[in-house]
């Protein structure tokens, strides 16, 4: 029996600069907002890593799992806080190591999802980035240095990669708003902790895609 849970991230415009980077270089709103996208939903192939959650998250992740991606609770320039539901994931296999997913990319003649932790796979600019939790006295290409640093020394101490088929996304302003009362009538009248998500049941996570007018099919391929 597959596994479901409900994720969220810190998204590209959680931030003034990264707003500013959505509207200067026709950037989808919704992406992840670091230099290593985590997790990368704008590839074909959407990849889960070790890089924001560390041993937390993704070594609990197994093929046939559910993962749902709801941006974190903020008001993204508006005047009032709100979430969005950006992406319905199915795990389809996992990998011990960056490089064995890399090969596995190359495999497949598919570009390296942003979040794959190998030399020749370069982070992006900080101009594409939202610049939160960074140090602010550094330069551009100062800070991306540092900032991707940290991210190899967390892969190298857990270097489980999952991906997995995307079912549906939606990453632009179109994303449908998930409300409070959502969560609470999905979830048993709780609004379920996603900074180290628990297990949902299978039933908990279709109610919510009803709720949100979502036609995803939560089954095996």
């Amino acid at each position: 029996m597959p596994d479901a849970y409900l994720n969220s991230y810190v998204p590209l415009v959680a931030s003034p600069h990264g707003r500013d980077a959505c509207e200067r270089l026709n950037l989808p709103p919704f992406i992840d907002g670091s230099v290593r996208r985590e997790p990368d939903i704008e590839h074909a192939t959407p990849t889960i890593t070790c890089l924001c959650r560390g041993t937390l998250f993704a070594p609990r992740l197994n093929a046939g799992d559910f993962v749902a991606y709801m941006t974190r609770l903020d008001r993204y320039g508006s005047p009032r806080k709100q979430r969005r539901m950006t992406a319905v994931l199915r795990v389809s296999r996992v990998f011990q190591s960056h490089d064995d997913a890399a090969l596995w990319f190359y495999g497949t003649a598919q570009k390296l999802p942003s979040n794959c932790m190998v030399p020749q796979n370069p982070c992006e600019p900080v101009a594409k980035s939202h610049r939160i939790h960074v140090r602010r006295d550094l330069d551009d290409r100062t800070l991306r240095g540092v900032w991707d640093a940290g991210y190899l020394e967390r892969s190298k101490v857990c270097g489980r990669f999952v991906v997995c088929d995307r079912l549906w996304y939606d990453v632009s302003w179109d994303a449908p708003e998930i409300h409070e009362s959502d969560l609470r009538a999905a979830f048993n009248g709780k609004v379920p902790g996603t900074r180290n998500p628990g297990k949902q049941t299978m039933a908990s996570l279709r109610a919510l895609l009803k709720r949100l007018k979502l036609d995803v099919r939560l089954s095996g391929p």
